[in-house]
């Protein structure tokens, strides 16, 4: 899906989402805050974030604090909330940045609602279980280097890139990524170390690149209702392909077809590790190139 596109769905599922913008309303009041904590002997994190509008950032910060944020927004439309509680060494962080109920946003052509921003650092020492759910956001997270052990992602309108730079320094059992009418993008997902992958479209492009240190087995499935669905993998990746799909094009040319919609890398009976992914969807296209 083209970019402006995207920024086309995303406007109008603001307008959905929020309701719509008085003129009152148009007189935005910016603010900005910033919340850290230090690392205090907690054993796990949990964190779960809500962003309805605007640009999203997450990374890995020093490992001696155990979270840092930094957020843009306008008062007068969204309202900001942060909530830490520990107990027993265990945090959990909530943080949440919504509009406000009695905004009313039709008149979102004049709302400059891409100037907000939250931008997310998380220690790189502390286990962590991450769930985000964004609306009409722009979200660039680079997960490289924290000790995930579970993720969840569930986009809106939203174009969204995930990388994992680093290699993860703690096993996750499980990934989900729900992408909405939007582009999604997820780079070096082998260093993920993520043993089971689940990732869903409604309507929109998902570039999916494998690619990561390898040292385990691991198992996926990829839906898309409507859109294209591009995957690559490591060439020394013993790769497992389980298709079902209607009106959808498949195109796998390094890939040996078996019988029942299977398709196995030429190299599966003898690599080291092992991807097996389950693929489905209704309309559109899945390529599968080897790296």
């Amino acid at each position: 899906m083209r970019a402006s596109t995207t920024a086309g769905i995303a406007v109008a599922l603001v307008g959905v989402l929020m309701g719509g913008l008085t003129t009152p309303a148009a007189a935005q009041s910016w603010v900005t805050a910033a919340k850290s904590r230090q690392l205090r002997g907690q054993d796990f994190l949990d964190v779960k974030v809500e962003y309805a509008v605007g640009h999203f950032e997450l990374r890995r910060g020093p490992d001696h604090l155990l979270y840092r944020l930094d957020s843009r927004y306008d008062e007068d439309a969204f309202r900001l909330s942060t909530n830490y509680l520990e107990s027993r060494g265990r945090g959990s962080l909530i943080i949440d940045i919504e509009g406000e109920e009695d905004i009313d946003f039709r008149d979102i052509k004049d709302y400059d609602y891409e100037a907000g921003h939250l931008r997310l650092d998380l220690s790189g020492a502390a286990p962590i279980a991450l769930s985000m759910k964004m609306g009409a956001v722009e979200a660039q997270l680079d997960l490289g280097g924290l000790r995930l052990q579970r993720l969840t992602l569930e986009t809106g309108a939203s174009d969204t890139r995930i990388r994992f730079s680093e290699p993860n320094r703690d096993v996750a059992e499980t990934c989900v990524f729900k992408a909405g009418a939007a582009a999604f993008k997820a780079e070096r997902l082998g260093n993920s170390g993520c043993r089971r992958i689940n990732i869903s479209g409604g309507v929109g492009n998902i570039e999916l690149d494998f690619s990561g240190e390898w040292d385990y087995d691991a198992t996926g499935s990829v839906n898309v209702g409507l859109g294209g669905v591009e995957i690559r993998v490591p060439a020394e990746l013993g790769v497992r392909i389980e298709k079902s799909t209607f009106l959808m094009s498949f195109d796998a040319p390094d890939f040996i077809k078996q019988g029942g919609g299977v398709w196995l890398s030429r190299n599966w009976e003898t690599a080291a590790h092992r991807l097996t992914l389950s693929v489905s969807g209704v309309l559109g296209s899945i390529e599968v190139a080897r790296l």
